[in-house]
């Protein structure tokens, strides 16, 4: 550890001997993963088919900010954002496969350890790959889950594992990781009935029921995988909760059928492009997305409900947001964004947050200033009663949350993927530099069946939006605003100049 990240954390440690263990808050953090925009019950723009009553009550018994963003449109990078809460670009971490997580850089986890807080990691660990990214290496004491870009939601078991090698007679099982999660640090966590979503749920209950008894305060952070691919597997309790009938797992059956892929009768990359690219558009496709979501909302509920039940829920922060945007490839509803996972456009990066604490802050609020996956970091711990390093991006959001006239802290954001792609948001206005996407789509039908539709098409060049009278991104104004065209570039680019160059397969320190 350099003497930097010594300093940090000893004066986060001193400066909070003035407060007794049991005065602060637990603190849970839950991301979702590939979260639809408008696939919450609460907003106005949510479709009829959702129903979401756990986030909203959430919601109800917090504060919502409409205008939040994560820091990439994809998962790994995000998420090196949200642990250390500054922009993982800074380490050359633009994309996937790039800069993991340096040990360098002070985390969450780290910092509220040092306040006396227990820390557990649930669920997904997706921080650029490679050993640099385990969670007990950045400050969590327990660990249950999985360190991959995606994991199987319900085939968790050493038979299912066995089961696919035998059939794939060697060759690669691609991105489709299947049998045991990880517990602590490589102690296999194998359920024969399991289904992911319930296992991590079940985990933060373990905490919380324990957390009862004890003056430690505890921060769970729980990384669901729903509503990531392949939603196509899923718990067949959620598939009739969602309207369809999903066929149970059989390892020894001598044929696997859709939903589930036989390596005897297609290689894992056309399977992949197949289901989980819309080569072919799934019918089922949006329930098999909707059941998912309701075993996540089930989970958000079950944790809200134990928290009451244990008499913690008004000693508990409570923080809600999706990685990134939603992805067309699961069905998802980003309604009235333009865009999706992958994109720059306001479906790949704009997120949900909500922050509740009952008793302490206000509830049923919404906010609407900038705020950013990185703003989690400093706003918990403030909220903790400690102070975060000097050097991150973030901004606490604790000045909003107590008064809805307080500015959010963020003159303007900045995203980038490390070659042609990036974008900027100050104030109402969003500036993108693109080179274009084009993507096969899917419409849905009165039955909320999904049809082929025409394909996706993202234009390309520099276009600026005026997001209060235009969120959907439609109308490019850049040729009548050159000067807001030219100001807005140079802060992009006076950004992108403290940031690091691209890495790949390995890991740096950040330049600044």
């Amino acid at each position: 550890m350099n003497m930097q990240i010594h300093y940090s954390l000893l004066a986060v440690a001193l400066l909070a001997t003035s407060l007794r263990a049991e005065t602060r808050p637990n603190i849970i953090v839950i991301v979702a993963d590939d979260l639809g925009y408008a696939d919450m019950s609460f907003l106005p723009q949510s479709p009829r088919d959702v129903n979401t009553p756990a986030l909203d009550q959430l919601a109800s018994e917090g504060t919502y900010f409409s205008n939040a963003y994560s820091t990439s449109p994809i998962c790994s990078p995000s998420r090196c954002g949200l642990i250390t809460g500054r922009y993982q670009q800074r380490w050359g971490n633009y994309w996937y496969g790039q800069g993991g997580l340096p040990n360098e850089e002070v985390t969450l986890p780290q910092v509220l350890r040092k306040l006396g807080y227990s820390t557990k990691k649930i669920g997904k660990t997706h921080l650029n790959g490679g050993p640099a990214q385990h969670p007990l290496d950045h400050g969590f004491d327990e660990f249950v889950g999985f360190i991959h870009h995606t994991w199987d939601y319900i085939r968790l078991s050493e038979k299912d594992l066995a089961a696919y090698q035998e059939r794939a007679d060697g060759k690669p099982l691609g991105i489709l990781n299947v049998g045991p999660l990880e517990r602590d640090k490589g102690q296999a966590a194998s359920y024969e009935d399991g289904f992911t979503t319930e296992i991590f749920t079940d985990e933060a209950l373990k905490t919380i029921v324990a957390g009862k008894d004890t003056e430690t305060p505890f921060f769970v952070q729980l990384e669901y995988n729903a509503v990531h691919m392949p939603t196509y597997v899923t718990d067949p309790d959620y598939a009739k909760k969602a309207g369809y009938e999903q066929p149970v797992w059989n390892r020894d059956a001598d044929k696997w059928e859709f939903p589930f892929w036989d390596p005897r009768q297609i290689s894992w990359n056309d399977w992949h492009r197949k289901w989980g690219h819309l080569g072919e558009v799934d019918p089922l496709g949006r329930k098999r997305y909707l059941a998912n979501l309701i075993a996540l909302d089930d989970g958000v509920g079950r944790i809200l409900q134990s928290l009451k039940d244990t008499g913690q829920r008004n000693n508990t922060i409570v923080v809600f947001l999706s990685d990134n945007g939603g992805t067309i490839n699961t069905y998802s509803n980003n309604a009235p964004l333009r865009g999706y996972k992958y994109m720059f456009g306001e479906g790949g990066v704009r997120i949900p947050i909500i922050v509740s604490w009952p008793g302490h802050l206000p509830q049923g609020q919404k906010r609407h200033g900038l705020a950013s996956g990185m703003d989690v970091f400093p706003t918990v711990v403030e909220l903790a009663g400690g102070v975060s390093p000097e050097n991150l991006d973030g901004r606490s959001l604790v000045p909003s949350l107590q008064d809805h006239a307080a500015d959010s802290g963020h003159e303007y954001l900045c995203f980038a993927d490390g070659k042609m792609t990036w974008s900027i948001r100050q104030g109402d206005w969003k500036l993108i530099n693109s080179p274009g996407w084009t993507h096969p789509n899917y419409r849905l039908d009165e039955a909320n069946v999904a049809h082929p539709a025409e394909e996706y098409v993202y234009p390309d060049g520099l276009v600026l939006f005026d997001l209060k009278n235009d969120i959907g991104e439609t109308r490019d104004i850049s040729l009548s605003k050159p000067e807001r065209v030219k100001n807005m570039t140079a802060l992009y680019d006076a950004w992108r100049g403290e940031m690091g160059k691209p890495v790949s397969g390995k890991v740096r320190p950040a330049k600044k």
